[in-house]
């Protein structure tokens, strides 16, 4: 093992057994978060869509793309996604309130309408994070609207070997949530580079500043990437 890996097992093994038990409490924390962006370009929609896919793969764990058959002329104005919360009203209501608040955004559906790409993807860190993404590609007269929808749970609990496994992958790929961005920020990258399209930013939360789309491509998370505490 090399020596550098070792130091970092220590400290990080003797931060854990100095300030929590070694049998810790579970804990996660998760967050909803949207993205929209406009994307004018003449590159065929086909073009867009292969842009997509490779910028996707990137950083994805595992993905499930689908490319509605839509006829006619794109409209004047783009779509964009609605979210369904199957525990809203009824009878389920009360089944969503014993789930609580993170469990029922797990399960809000994500509709489409429109659309002429839908991806669902997942980027997976075993101990560390789970980040789910709904991306709808909606075609309108000057390009198309990418709508980004997303799901990302941080797990901040668990006992020795979890938290100590962390703290050494925290050590080596750095804040499991600065790589939510570079996810979203790598597609619009290939997208730029592959279509010479021109990106804007419409809206979202939390928002992005800048354009980080245009910086180079980085295998750590860039500073403008970087979630704040």
């Amino acid at each position: 093992m090399p020596r550098k890996l070792k130091t970092l097992m220590v400290i990080a093994l003797l931060a854990i057994t100095t300030s929590t038990p070694a049998q810790g409490q579970q804990a996660e924390r998760t967050r909803e978060l949207y993205h929209i962006f406009d994307i004018k370009t003449q590159a065929d929609r086909q073009a867009i869509i292969r842009a997509l896919t490779d910028g996707m793969n990137i950083n994805v764990s595992d993905s499930q793309t689908i490319t509605p058959l839509i006829r006619g002329a794109p409209p004047a104005t783009p779509g964009t996604f609605e979210l369904k919360d199957p525990f809203a009203d009824g009878r389920l209501g009360a089944f969503g309130a014993l789930l609580g608040s993170a469990q029922t955004a797990q399960l809000k559906q994500v509709e489409c309408d429109g659309a002429v790409w839908i991806s669902n993807a997942q980027r997976r860190l075993r101990g560390s994070q789970h980040l789910r993404l709904t991306m709808c590609l909606f075609p309108y007269t000057e390009g198309y609207h990418l709508d980004v929808y997303a799901i990302d749970t941080e797990d901040k609990g668990g006992g020795l070997s979890r938290r100590l496994g962390r703290l050494i992958a925290g050590a080596v790929v750095g804040d499991p949530g600065d790589w939510t961005n570079k996810t979203i920020m790598d597609l619009l990258r290939t997208v730029d580079r592959q279509t010479n399209a021109e990106i804007d930013y419409v809206e979202g939360q939390p928002a992005f500043t800048g354009e980080p789309w245009e910086e180079e491509y980085q295998i750590m998370p860039s500073d403008a990437e970087k979630v704040e505490d």
